[in-house]
């Protein structure tokens, strides 16, 4: 689109939502992220006159749009936070079209794979897209991602994806199965990416693909230790060096406050009951423990005499001493994705 109305001829770009450029304010035609909670976020194409529907009841794009991004916004029965869609959100909200890679995993192939601006990197198994959107954004401007599926829908989903968010002039996608025909490239990648059934099949063609030159990096990623074992066979066949494999297992922590005994307090409770140390625990007061007055049950069924004056001097008593430590939360988290393997080829002419 050209702009007459300046003296100097400007080109205009087509607005779109970009996962490169930041623009402060949501326009219509503007892909967002729309947060309702931890854990529930939906990618939303703000379109005027159009309304939005969640549990929190619906929102009126028309609402949305000239607000800047981040903005918390009510709807009729709560509220939410309308985000820019950036690479690592989109993972968590993505249309699945088959089992994806998350921030984890993504952030250290990213690493292993050593990319900055103007890499070029091939990749094989697109999936989803999620592991696709991260490469583009980490080498663009001006890299380049060719990535490979063999399923053809999943290639036209992820193209429209990539003119939607803007990524159409640093990536390229085809249907193509490497294990057979190989890469689109040759001779030219810094570093590639394999997650496949199969991915020793796809070494030799990963070989070819990176640069004599300048040499590069492979990532491999496999469920299952024996694809680990065979991939890192061929590898070392192949003539690259430092293979290694790694596992992440991420865990949310939380910081706790506990309530514990000073030493004073504790050594009263310890001359109360002195013939079991599990008789201190009851010594607090508890419904869950009392039955006749003067009277409280152990762990072990059995009924003990109890001086009540002398549990009314160990509650009384100063123990108030408050720490603080890190667990799990929540408690049952998932453990195992799949093992990295990466290793490196070194430039030979």
């Amino acid at each position: 689109m050209v702009n007459k109305n300046s003296d100097k001829m400007e080109i205009i770009e087509k607005r779109n939502s970009n996962f490169m450029h930041n623009e402060e304010l949501i326009q219509d035609g503007d892909e967002v992220v729309v947060y309702m909670s931890y854990g529930e976020l939906k990618s939303l194409k703000i379109k005027s006159g159009e309304s939005f529907n969640m549990r929190f009841g619906h929102i009126h794009h028309n609402n949305l749009i000239g607000i800047p991004f981040g903005s918390r916004v009510q709807a009729t029965a709560g509220f939410v936070y309308i985000l820019r869609p950036i690479p690592a959100l989109w993972t968590r909200c993505l249309p699945r079209r088959t089992q994806i890679l998350y921030t984890p995993d993504i952030g250290a192939i990213l690493m292993y794979l050593d990319l900055k601006p103007g890499s070029i990197v091939c990749e094989s198994g697109t999936g989803s897209g999620s592991l696709s959107h991260q490469l583009a954004n980490a080498i663009a401007p001006t890299g380049h991602l060719y990535t490979h599926d063999i399923d053809k829908l999943r290639v036209t989903k992820v193209i429209d994806e990539f003119q939607t968010h803007g990524l159409k002039d640093v990536t390229t996608a085809v249907m193509r199965n490497v294990c057979e025909v190989g890469f689109v490239v040759e001779n030219k990648a810094d570093a590639v990416f394999l997650d496949l059934p199969a991915p020793w099949e796809a070494i030799s063609w990963a070989k070819k693909a990176l640069s004599k030159e300048k040499g590069g990096r492979i990532v491999s990623f496999s469920p299952c230790i024996e694809q680990v074992i065979k991939s890192c066979d061929v590898l070392r066949k192949e003539g690259f060096v430092q293979v290694e494999t790694i596992e992440i297992i991420p865990k949310t922590m939380k910081s706790v406050e506990l309530f514990n005994d000073n030493l004073k307090a504790f050594d009263k409770r310890v001359n109360v009951f002195t013939d079991s140390v599990e008789r201190i625990i009851p010594c607090i007061k508890s419904n869950n423990y009392k039955n006749e007055k003067g009277k409280k049950r152990t762990f072990d069924g059995s009924v003990v005499e109890v001086n009540e004056s002398e549990l009314d001097e160990c509650d009384d008593a100063d123990f108030s001493l408050t720490t603080k430590t890190i667990v799990s939360f929540p408690h049952s988290q998932p453990t195992h994705t799949g093992y990295l393997t990466h290793a490196t080829l070194l430039p030979y002419f």
